[in-house]
């Protein structure tokens, strides 16, 4: 039985965390292209890789990373709204918040500024929501109060009206009152 050839990425994966890291960094946070980094490994680290050993490292354990890390921080920025936040956010809310966390963390030019202008939108929305909230109860509250008012006038001319009968006045004030 012919042994196989270990292939070119298990050198990669078989690199010391400290190159691993370096490897990551001309990837990920430089950008570089995989020509000139396949270079930088041969020169830098005395291994030999190919593009395609590249792409095989850079899906494995790049992409792993920094979406795992993209996700750590949406976490991090929806506890934060849900143990700090001026008021409390629906999920639906924090599903966004923690969406927009992870786009932003995750774009390689992505800005954090994006994401504090979207918490203070959803704060301040939520300010003027529970304004609203407010002014509709005051305006249920007048509503009740004017009937109150109706009421208690129409009561009064029930009992001030010397055309009615004590039978009538108190029929009249039951039908006021809807007490039957």
């Amino acid at each position: 039985m012919r042994r196989m050839k270990p292939r070119s990425d298990n050198k990669l994966a078989a690199l010391p965390p400290a190159q691993k890291a370096q490897l990551r960094t001309w990837l990920v946070e430089e950008n570089r292209a995989y020509e000139e980094v396949v270079g930088l490994v041969r020169e830098r680290f005395g291994v030999r890789t190919s593009t395609g050993a590249l792409c095989k490292f850079y899906a494995t354990d790049c992409f792993s990373l920094k979406s795992s890390e993209a996700r750590d921080f949406a976490e991090q920025v929806v506890a934060e709204l849900k143990t700090h936040g001026e008021s409390k956010f629906d999920e639906a809310t924090l599903a966004l918040v923690r969406q927009k966390a992870f786009e932003r963390a995750y774009a390689k030019d992505g800005s954090i500024d994006e994401l504090a202008t979207l918490a203070k939108i959803l704060g301040d929305s939520a300010k003027v929501e529970l304004k609203r909230r407010g002014l509709d109860l005051t305006e249920r509250r007048i509503k009740i109060l004017e009937k109150k008012a109706a009421q208690a006038d129409q009561a009064k001319a029930i009992a001030g009206n010397k055309d009615l009968s004590e039978a009538e006045q108190a029929a009249q004030m039951r039908a006021l009152f809807g007490m039957g």
